[in-house]
């Protein structure tokens, strides 16, 4: 299953919860941690698989959503 914009999930940076929600939200969450460079892995969970969703959060807003 792929995920999509509206997909449920989970970001951490380390073991701190960013955020729940659609995909859409929770990865440019994870992209304002990244930019923060907290030291923690960001990590971004599928809520309903419990797998680990890949990225890709170079570019512009628009571009990761």
């Amino acid at each position: 299953m792929t995920a999509t914009a509206a997909t449920p999930c989970t970001a951490f940076d380390g073991s701190t919860l960013l955020l729940s929600g659609p995909l859409a939200e929770v990865a440019l969450a994870a992209r304002a941690a990244v930019e923060r460079n907290t030291g923690g892995p960001v990590l971004v969970f599928d809520d309903t698989t419990g797998r680990v969703v890949d990225l890709d959060l170079r570019g512009g807003e628009a571009e990761i959503i």
